[in-house]
């Protein structure tokens, strides 16, 4: 197998196999297509984004997945033919690179390698330098002013695209969006006719029913958690900074009819530990809480309840039932890819927890929660049909890994799960092959719920390349109803979204 090292040797696994990034932005049109592009997917694009770090990093050895440049990968559906064609997100920081032609700043792990050129490019003069170098040798972090302008520069727009309202919108969760075309050409940072008071995380929401967008950010200064109700149009409706007593990482949350589910789970983020080599600590000892509020309440109004020790990075969807919250999430025992407690600065992925998937019932009476394990495999990515989000789903979808380990990749097998018959059809790729996040779309906008199509890259082992699969949604078990053969890799990415081009 060709090694994929473009900056050269490392033991980092994040820079390695198809980790490693892909330099070029390319074009490829009219793909070779094994089997038929079903008709109902002309005029739709499959888009999605991951880090993928345009020069060498600044500190190989603390590079950290998380840091990469966003590079969007797009598949357009085009009369029975696929085209493809990838380009970085042209934020502040890609910019500044560019134009010095080499990496200028570090990362989450490694902000104290960035260079003196890039300090001065975001105004970082010289007694401020020293009064962060201080404040950071000394245990305090830098100051909310000085955090903004970091965080403001490594925002990559590298964790999820989607469209919201009329918008096709890059996601970081360390800072605010940047909006793409369908060609997927930057256009600039949306913050939502400057209604966004600090960063927005990767998994906003948006209602089918009753038409309203939700998301929220966290940050590692109080208001730790902000959370905002937009119309179809983006016309802020509601700001509410929730109280929480410390900040944590926050990736997602829930939303049903009636309320927002908070986690406030123990990956520590505090302005003290910016800087150093573990930004995110994990702190079990603080506990564990998921916080309920009626969509249109105020902090005040929320509940807290505590839960046995546990990290999620997402959720399939929540729905109300009686008296219980109901979710299914993605659970692991504690937080992966993050202050796993090894020297290694680089460890394998075979260190990381996994999650397994389980069902959440939440009494709101007596606050009691029931789980239920859905499968003891590990998985990952699940959604659903989101035209019945806040709806209790019958079908859903997420990845998993069968007879295999994470050396080389996280997840083999595509999962449907039909919960009105608990039962799961599945299809594994098989050995030396891996692949991400399965996305739904529907034949047609009016097709019943689960009647459509999973979409999902798939990378080759033995021959350094990927490939598109195409499913029937109903029949996964069947394997790809066709495939689209790529004449390259292309890197392990985050999320991404299935929409109209027009």
């Amino acid at each position: 197998m060709e090694k994929n090292q473009p900056f050269g040797p490392t033991e980092n696994a994040y820079l390695q196999d198809n980790y490693a990034p892909i330099i070029q932005e390319e074009e490829f049109k009219d793909l070779e297509v094994e089997g038929e592009i079903p008709a109902q997917l002309n005029g739709k694009m499959l888009i999605r984004t991951g880090p993928n770090p345009r020069f060498k990093p600044r500190d190989m050895k603390y590079y950290h997945w998380f840091d990469g440049d966003g590079m969007i990968n797009a598949f357009y559906f085009e009369e029975g033919k696929v085209r493809y064609k990838n380009r970085f997100v042209q934020t502040k920081k890609w910019k500044l690179e560019d134009k010095a032609n080499e990496a200028l700043f570090g990362g989450i792990r490694s902000g104290m390698s960035t260079s003196l050129k890039g300090w001065r490019a975001i105004k970082f003069g010289f007694f401020n330098l020293m009064l962060l170098g201080l404040r950071t040798i000394t245990g305090i972090g830098p100051t909310k002013s000085q955090y903004k302008s970091i965080a403001e520069i490594i925002n990559a727009a590298n964790t999820n695209v989607l469209r919201q309202a009329d918008k096709l919108l890059a996601f970081d969760e360390i800072g605010q969006p940047y909006e793409i075309n369908k060609e997927i050409e930057t256009i600039g940072k949306h913050n939502y006719n400057g209604e966004l008071r600090g960063p927005s995380i990767a998994h906003p929401l948006t209602d089918p029913f009753k038409n309203e967008m939700i998301t929220m950010g966290y940050n590692a200064y109080e208001p730790y958690f902000q959370y905002y109700r937009f119309s179809p149009d983006g016309k802020l409706k509601q700001y509410e900074p929730i109280v929480v007593p410390y900040g944590v990482m926050m990736h997602a949350f829930g939303m049903s009819e009636n309320y927002i589910m908070f986690y406030h789970m123990p990956a520590v983020f505090d302005l003290k530990n910016i800087g150093t080599r573990r930004p995110f600590r994990w702190m079990p000892e603080r506990g564990t809480r998921i916080g309920v509020m009626p969509r249109n309440g105020t902090s005040s109004d929320t509940r807290w309840f505590d839960i046995p020790t546990c990290w999620v990075f997402h959720n399939m969807n929540m729905y109300e039932e009686g008296d219980y919250l109901i979710t299914d999430v993605a659970k692991y025992e504690r937080i992966p890819l993050l202050d796993l407690g090894t020297e290694n600065p680089s460890p394998p992925f075979t260190l990381d927890p996994v999650a397994i998937m389980v069902r959440w019932k939440l009494n709101l009476k007596t606050g009691k929660l029931e789980e239920e394990t859905l499968t003891d495999d590990p998985v990952e990515f699940p959604n659903m049909d989101e035209r019945f989000l806040t709806k209790k789903q019958r079908h859903g979808y997420y990845v998993k890994l069968k007879d295999g380990n994470q050396k080389n990749g996280l997840w083999n097998t595509v999962v449907h799960r039909d919960f009105e018959l608990e039962k799961d059809d599945m299809y594994c790729f098989g050995e030396n092959y891996y692949t991400g996040e399965a996305l739904f779309t529907p034949k047609f906008d009016d097709s019943p719920e689960g009647e459509g199509f999973l979409l999902n890259l798939v990378y080759d082992l033995k021959a350094n390349k990927s490939k598109l699969t195409i499913f029937d949604a109903e029949n996964v078990s069947r394997g790809p109803i066709a495939t689209v053969q790529l004449p390259r890799r292309v890197e392990y990415d985050f999320h991404g979204s299935v929409v109209k081009m027009d």
